[in-house]
């Protein structure tokens, strides 16, 4: 026991303080923390050892929530099949406008067939059956296949490439506004529609496949 320094209430002192730790450690209460470090002063180079017994201990790093993992892969999920329906309501659109076209070619060349039968003994009408069928065939060149190309394309980039998804959502939107413009002011096709030549239509579902695939790229 040291003498004159009040250590009786401290147990077996003579212990070397390096063998203080584990459960001992933990059993120390605000009294004998204070001997420690008087105890420390006396022992000299063994005191940063005392004082790493007296100090508070750190809290340890706290680890990410289960919860927050959680969510994060539902958020990540949710993500993806936004990304999943948009194409799928893109590729609805893009088959819808490819029907639709082929359909106004094979109407468009109905209605030129029925104009040259309807005309063909008019000798003095005929030039203008010639150009109206060459105004047909305006038609078809000014709803070329760069729309079907380009959706094509998007179709079959993959949903990581955002880059050049969102270049090609530029594309399609420009040609798809020039086909809108043009169709809206083409007054044949809307005559097309009054059925004078052939039993057809071709310009309202022409402009209702542009309408729904300009909602889709929207």
């Amino acid at each position: 026991m040291l003498h004159g320094t009040g250590l009786a209430v401290w147990p077996a002192v003579h212990t070397h303080p390096g063998t203080l730790k584990g459960s001992m450690m933990a059993k120390l209460d605000a009294a004998q923390k204070k001997w420690l470090a008087v105890l420390g002063s006396m022992l000299g180079s063994d005191a940063g050892f005392l004082q790493a017994l007296t100090a508070q201990p750190s809290a340890p790093a706290e680890a990410p929530s289960p919860a927050g993992k959680g969510a994060e892969t539902a958020a990540a999920a949710q993500a993806e099949e936004v990304l999943q329906d948009r194409r799928r309501e893109f590729k609805r659109c893009r088959a819808q406008w490819v029907a639709v076209k082929q359909r106004a070619e094979q109407d468009l060349e109905k209605v030129k067939d029925g104009a040259h039968m309807a005309y063909l003994a008019d000798a003095a009408q005929f030039p203008k059956i010639v150009a109206g069928c060459k105004a047909i065939d305006d038609i078809l060149d000014n709803l070329d296949d760069e729309l079907r190309d380009t959706l094509d394309q998007y179709a079959s980039t993959p949903l990581r490439d955002q880059k050049k998804l969102e270049k090609l959502a530029g594309t399609a939107k420009e040609v798809l506004d020039r086909y809108q413009q043009f169709v809206a002011s083409n007054q044949l096709m809307k005559a097309i529609d009054e059925k004078e030549f052939a039993d057809v239509v071709v310009h309202a579902p022409v402009t209702k496949a542009l309408k729904d695939l300009r909602k889709a790229l929207a």
